[in-house]
């Protein structure tokens, strides 16, 4: 069972659930240069990339609304270097990972960034920079850290509850920058939803139709006008 659907069961909304799920490290308010980002504070970063990236969409509207495809080169370029899909990769592979041949993995590894890439751009397009925004709890101690969860709540108006959610960031060694590797929505852990969903896909169609089934998820096109369901990120 994928993630999203997972959080559905947690709690009754409509889209809101996969927007939460896919776009809450990037939601905040305030604005922030991409040379002031800092890597080396996991909370700072959260909420810098979140600025960084709601006025970017705020600011490149039309050309999103002209080249919807555009969202895919916004989100390689400000989510991707802030997520550590190389670890999730082979964290979704699980045992599975030592079975693969190192070709096999660089093409696993590179659907799965590519297919992450098209996931935001397609939430993406419901989203309302105007109507949603997330709260991050107070910053806890990160020094002596080498993964650290950071918490928050995202927020839409219209009286909704607000979706718990958690990052869980992690850093390779004490001079490396900090990365998200997994998100937690609701107590259902993304990372967790799609180990399940590879090992499904394994048992069915082998490492080469795994592989194909990202590569044709990352190759949808970016529709403005779609009416995005849960579903349609798991068929």
């Amino acid at each position: 069972m994928n993630f999203v659907r997972q959080v559905m069961q947690r709690r009754t909304s409509s889209f809101y659930l996969a927007l939460a799920a896919v776009i809450a490290l990037v939601l905040s308010t305030q604005t922030v240069q991409a040379d002031e980002i800092d890597t080396s504070n996991p909370y700072k970063l959260l909420e810098q990339v979140a600025n960084r990236m709601t006025d970017r969409i705020s600011a490149e509207r039309s050309t999103i609304e002209a080249n919807p495809n555009y969202l895919r080169d916004i989100m390689q370029q400000e989510l991707l270097p802030h997520s550590d899909y190389q670890f999730a990769a082979r964290a979704v592979m699980a045992r599975n990972w030592g079975r693969l041949n190192e070709q096999q993995q660089q093409a696993f590894v590179e659907a799965f960034r590519d297919y992450l890439v098209t996931t935001y751009a397609r939430v993406f397009t419901q989203y309302d920079e105007n109507k949603h925004r997330i709260v991050f709890a107070p910053a806890g101690n990160y020094e002596n850290e080498r993964r650290v969860t950071v918490r928050a709540q995202l927020v839409e108006e219209g009286g909704r509850p607000p979706i718990r959610i958690e990052f869980q960031m992690q850093r390779r060694n004490p001079q490396a920058p900090w990365m998200a590797f997994d998100l937690v929505a609701e107590g259902v852990s993304m990372l967790n939803a799609q180990r399940s969903e590879m090992e499904a896909s394994l048992r069915q169609n082998g490492i080469d139709g795994t592989i194909q089934l990202l590569r044709d998820r990352a190759a949808v096109e970016i529709n403005l006008d779609e009416e995005l369901d849960v579903s349609d990120f798991t068929s």
